[in-house]
């Protein structure tokens, strides 16, 4: 990486810079001639004589001649700010890709650290030198060359129009520059050192508020939130003092600036007035001399404000350079070489190899050992004993600081990660899961260039020959997100479906079937992506409604939708709307503000029969939890209001109670206590607000939601008994209504309904193939420890990598684990496989064990030894 920002300027974009500079330089004769046209508009065509002129072979009198030169004004005038208008455009463009192009090169070079590394750095250090503190190093380097260019050009021009017109007046206009040249820098300093301080302690800051975020269970568990909450406080102090300082300084720059620059204009009227009273110098020239002075104070200050911006960027980028630029990085071409095709064949040797993390229990110590290529060993050791560092040797993620760690010959340390990381699969005892689908996870493995290119014509095509330019431009790859990137040779599959099925083939071994099935449930389908699987949840449907209604014992425990019935165990927007919003981001209190809702509502006149029962609502939940603790459970049980809410619906209930009533309520009041009444389920909120009369007025209104929701861009999908209703989960198209909320054990029944039908239907395995598309969350927020251990197998075992290294994985003495083992084992048949386990009775499964202690290797053998 370049040590210097203006190195590293001069290496990407020298000649753009030169271009830069071409731009500028044509705007210094434009601008010299502004200059001189309003002397010669006021002392040649105003106060002119010897009238008509001729100007390139045509006669003009006064009137022309001073209408001629105020479009020669106005046309430079133009050409001035086209110029400014190009290099303003073209350096920004430039900056732009700069600054993409020092982006990506520092996100490779953390790609690039060696795991150790991210011992001595975190994520809230690093991340906002990639985001926000490289932001200001982009934008300068498209003023790098462009801003004294030009701003220093103006000035000379201005200056020297100054000097032309007479040389007292130019010793005034450069009399304050001395000194502000010599002053202002050494103050500028000061702003420079503290606000490299404020960096440090801004960047000290993200990075407890990252580690306060990635430990918040432990903080609520251990009742820390106050001493957190202290130490931040203290650094935002220390950050605020760092700023009043800078701020100081600024403004104290900022007056000695202003001051200078109004000692000028003094001497231009008292010499300037001096000169015209004396007949030496034209008043047309003192006007524009004035005006010249009053254009040069910008280029001035901009200059002086750039020395700032050189020292301020400069040290962001030193700091950049410090942090992103270690000794020990790996070369580029470990993330970049495809490597040689070759597979990685033959036995895992390690010859004296040794290796120190920092600190202690993270050290391997001359270490040597033997697997044979397709065998299976335990390698067994408590935490600290470095038995982990010894399985990342092994996988080529750690490099040996001595010795050497081989497979059929090949120095692990001098592969790419190409080879590595295709032919090599490991599972740490921390397993991470990537925000995304469960298909996009465990096919993880198998992304590792683009393989296969989606077809593109007319302006998509268009738009991607665009990306791949721009792309190219700041060396960033020119890999294409849209393709197909799935390696189907390495999986061993064909197509897409291939792929699904060896997915779903290793989730079953790996026992996540019914977690999947499960998820598939829960999640909603594209009936026109699955027309077919569509048409059997119908028929699943058609059953269940014919099984419940035939057994009144079932019947007892579900309520299904139908068109002119009440659902009791549903809401009352649902009830209303008989529909679902098609994104699954609106909920029911953004339903009250709905236009088209509010429409319906106020066509069915339930628009006030909604406010007043949102009231009764209200006023119950008010008096019944007013005086309730916010940490109590009867809160969240019994009531749809939240602790924060209450205060306002106390206010609203209290202003409708009074003299003005409802009349004084404002529309927002209403729309809230709509949103209360929308989300009354009756059997389940027993309030007694919600008649027989009332329950028919609402099955009536259907009709009325469903004309105002037909224009609504479809974004609502009616309940259809015929239809597969897109935005609802499976497991409710499948139902298509609601278990009873007034029978305990109602829900539990249903689903063993449910279960059996889709089996009985043979729809089970459709079903845990849509659960791939299940989102998982925020890096796997939404899966249990056990689901995101799974799941990192089945990533794993996709690649059918040649050597597969798992490290407390599945490791436990259950039965449910050794079960897993044992079909981890069963897939990997034939391929070597180092198992990582801190239990001792795990290695009896093993024929071979190697046992780690305090960093030696302390026994390498037969089991059973």
């Amino acid at each position: 990486m370049e040590k210097s920002l203006f190195s590293f300027i001069w290496r990407y974009s020298a000649r753009q810079q030169l271009v830069i500079l071409l731009i500028t330089v044509i705007a210094y004769p434009v601008t010299y001639a502004l200059l001189e046209l309003p002397k010669l508009i006021v002392n040649d065509a105003i106060q002119g004589e010897n009238f008509p002129r001729e100007v390139a072979s045509v006669e003009f009198d006064q009137i022309s001649y001073l209408v001629l030169l105020c479009l020669t004004f106005l046309g430079l005038v133009v050409a001035s700010n086209g110029i400014k208008l190009a290099l303003n455009v073209y350096k920004g463009r430039l900056g732009e890709r700069m600054l993409r192009r020092l982006r990506f090169e520092l996100f490779q070079r953390v790609l690039r650290f060696r795991l150790p590394h991210f011992k001595k750095v975190s994520s809230g250090e690093i991340i906002p030198m990639i985001t926000s503190e490289v932001e200001d190093v982009g934008g300068f380097i498209g003023e790098a060359v462009a801003l004294p260019a030009y701003q220093g050009g103006m000035l000379v021009v201005q200056i020297g129009f100054i000097f032309m017109q007479d040389p007292l007046l130019g010793l005034a206009a450069i009399s304050s520059y001395p000194m502000q040249a010599y002053i202002i820098p050494k103050l500028q300093r000061k702003v420079v050192v503290l606000s490299r301080k404020r960096v440090r302690n801004v960047r000290v800051i993200a990075d407890k508020i990252g580690e306060s975020i990635g430990g918040v269970a432990e903080i609520h568990a251990n009742d820390a939130s106050a001493w957190h909450s202290a130490d931040l406080s203290e650094r935002l102090y220390t950050n605020y003092k760092i700023r009043f300082k800078i701020f100081n300084w600024k403004y104290f720059i900022k007056f000695l600036n202003n001051f200078m620059n109004q000692l000028t204009p003094f001497l231009f009227y008292l010499i300037g007035g001096w000169l015209v009273i004396e007949g030496n110098l034209s008043l047309g020239a003192l006007l524009a001399v004035i005006a010249a002075y009053k254009d040069l104070a910008g280029p001035w200050k901009e200059l002086l404000a750039y020395y700032q911006m050189v020292a301020d960027v400069d040290v962001k980028y030193q700091t950049v350079v410090e942090n992103f630029d270690p000794a020990d990085i790996y070369p580029v071409a470990r993330l970049t070489d495809d490597g040689d095709g070759d597979p990685l064949a033959g036995d895992l040797v390690m010859r004296n190899a040794s290796f120190s993390g920092g600190a202690a229990g993270q050290e391997v110590f001359e270490v040597s050992l033997k697997v044979e290529e397709g065998t299976h060993v335990a390698v067994i050791g408590v935490d600290g004993s470095g038995r982990s560092e010894v399985l990342q040797l092994a996988a080529g993620l750690i490099g040996a600081t001595s010795g050497r760690v081989e497979i059929g010959g090949r120095n692990l340390d001098t592969l790419s990660e190409a080879v590595l990381g295709r032919q090599i699969a490991y599972v740490g005892s921390s397993v991470h899961v990537w925000t995304g689908t469960v298909r996009d996870n465990v096919l993880y493995g198998l992304r590792h260039r683009p393989l296969r290119a989606p077809e593109r014509e007319g302006e998509a095509k268009n738009e991607h020959a665009r990306r791949l330019a721009e792309a190219r431009a700041t060396q960033n790859p020119d890999y294409d997100i849209e393709a197909e990137w799935e390696d189907l040779d390495a999986a061993g599959c064909e197509g897409a479906d291939g792929l699904d099925a060896r997915a779903l083939e290793l989730i079953e071994a790996m026992g996540l079937a019914a977690d999947v099935f499960r998820m598939g449930l829960q999640s909603p389908i594209d009936p026109g992506r699955h027309p077919e699987f569509a048409e059997r949840v119908l028929a699943v449907r058609r059953a269940l409604a014919d099984r419940v209604e035939g057994d009144g014992r079932l019947a007892a425990m579900v309520e299904l939708w139908h068109i002119d019935r009440f659902n009791n165990s549903a809401s009352v927007a649902e009830n209303l709307l008989f529909a679902a919003p098609s994104d699954p981001a609106v909920g029911i209190d953004t339903l009250a503000g709905d236009a088209d809702v509010l429409a319906a509502l106020k066509e069915t006149r339930l628009y006030d029969r909604l406010v007043g029962i949102g009231q009764k609502i209200a006023a119950t939940m008010v008096e019944l939890f007013a005086n309730v603790s916010g940490d109590s459970g009867l809160l969240g049980d019994y009531s749809f209001i939240t602790q924060d809410e209450l205060p306002e619906f106390e206010r609203i209930t209290r202003l409708a109670r009074s003299e003005a009533g409802k009349g004084s309520l404002t529309p927002a009041d209403r729309e809230r206590l709509i949103g209360l009444a929308f989300k009354l389920i009756p059997a389940r909120h027993r309030l007694g607000v919600l008649d027989d009369e009332m329950r028919g007025e609402i099955v009536a209104a259907r009709s009325v939601f469903h004309k105002h929701l037909a224009g609504a861009q479809q974004r609502f999908v009616v309940f259809d008994r015929e239809r597969f209703v897109a935005p609802m989960s499976i497991e409710d198209n499948l139902l298509f209504g609601r278990p009873r909320v007034d029978r305990r054990d109602a829900r539990e029944q249903i689903d063993r309904l449910i279960r059996a039908l889709v089996d009985e239907m043979d729809l089970r395995r459709p079903i845990v193939r849509a659960g791939l598309d299940f989102h998982v969350g925020v890096a796997g927020s939404r899966l249990s420890a056990g689901q995101r251990r799974r799941v990192a197998l089945v990533r794993a075992l996709m690649k059918r990598a040649p050597v597969t290294v798992l490290d407390e994985t599945a490791a436990g003495t259950s039965d449910d684990d050794k079960a897993l083992r044992a079909a981890v084992r069963g897939e990997l048949e034939g391929r070597m496989l180092l198992f990582g386990a801190s239990n001792l009775i795990v290695a009896k499964e093993f024929d071979h064990s190697i046992v780690m202690e305090q960093g030696r290797l302390a026994a390498d053998g037969e089991s059973e030894q």
